[in-house]
């Protein structure tokens, strides 16, 4: 395996670590909005520091061939991995995201059964229209498959008087600026062809989020997908952590990137009103990370 993998010759951006006491579990972690390459690498260093193996795939910001924000991006990228790590020997795959990388891993886990784990920290289980910045809708999904959008949901707010609805956040009971993404996000109308099909996985899944998420409805996804997996009976490890003073960014080093702890704290209602308790989720939840993935089992 190469230490970097290029998307024009080799079909995905890539970091790849390889791993020492659990070589043979790989991590393959997708990124969530707007985070550059070498901070993804620190605020993700914790897994291959704890002996796995781990590629990293970008799909946005990292260089001039990525968009700058995630814009119809392939679950190509996934496929054409894993074959590449068969290739080099490579059998069992566990998938790690949070926000935006936590949604695409649980479509990746309903789609390819070579993932053998999802970790999906604060996910959201409809797929919405690519946005640039966070003010101009696409008229595009943020997710494609050989070529095609997978059907989405607009978000409705960035369709209507932007202005005015701005005004309202700032009169609307329990929205700010600390939460605006959430105001946008709430204004989705959630329709089942957009649904993330969750009841067909079969991989060992943790589902993380926080009680209240300022970015996007995590806390309400994550109870809703839990339920439609016991409902499917397809999963043989099943947990679920919720914690009531976490914020959107969990099970990430966010202590590795003090630059952006430090505007995640400026931005993020649940970060300014508890910002130890917020450290405190992300410590927990890493710990979670860690025990899920040492605790699965390839003997098999």
């Amino acid at each position: 395996m190469k230490d970097r993998y290029d998307l024009k010759k080799d079909g995905f951006c890539g970091r790849w670590f390889e791993g020492t006491t659990n070589r043979d579990k790989v991590v393959i972690a997708i990124p969530g909005t707007g985070t550059a390459e070498e901070n993804m690498m620190k605020l993700l260093g914790y897994i291959p520091r704890a002996g796995f193996s781990m590629l990293v795939i970008g799909h946005s910001v990292w260089n001039e061939d990525l968009p700058s924000d995630p814009i119809q991006v392939p679950l190509d990228y996934v496929e054409k991995a894993i074959a590449l790590l068969k290739q080099n020997g490579f059998n069992h795959f566990a998938m790690f995201g949070v926000s935006f990388g936590a949604r695409y891993d649980l479509i990746c886990a309903s789609m390819f059964k070579d993932i053998e784990v999802v970790i999906s920290a604060s996910p959201y289980d409809y797929i919405t229209e690519s946005v640039k910045g966070i003010t101009k809708p696409l008229n595009c999904s943020t997710i494609t498959y050989k070529g095609k959008d997978l059907p989405y949901i607009d978000v409705e707010i960035l369709h209507h008087n932007l202005l005015g609805d701005c005004i309202k956040l700032l009169f609307a009971k329990g929205y700010g600026t600390g939460n605006m993404m959430r105001w946008g996000y709430n204004s989705c109308i959630e329709e089942e062809k957009a649904r993330v099909h969750c009841e067909n996985i079969t991989a060992d899944i943790l589902l993380l989020a926080p009680a209240v998420d300022d970015c996007w409805p995590s806390d309400v996804a994550v109870p809703r997908i839990e339920k439609r997996i016991k409902e499917a009976g397809k999963v043989k490890r099943l947990k679920t952590v919720i914690y009531p003073q976490g914020s959107h960014i969990i099970a990430l080093d966010l202590d590795a990137t003090p630059d952006r702890k430090k505007k995640m704290q400026s931005m993020l209602t649940m970060e300014k009103k508890n910002p130890v308790a917020c450290d405190k989720a992300r410590q927990d939840s890493m710990k979670e990370v860690i025990d899920f993935l040492t605790d699965w089992d390839i003997s098999g």
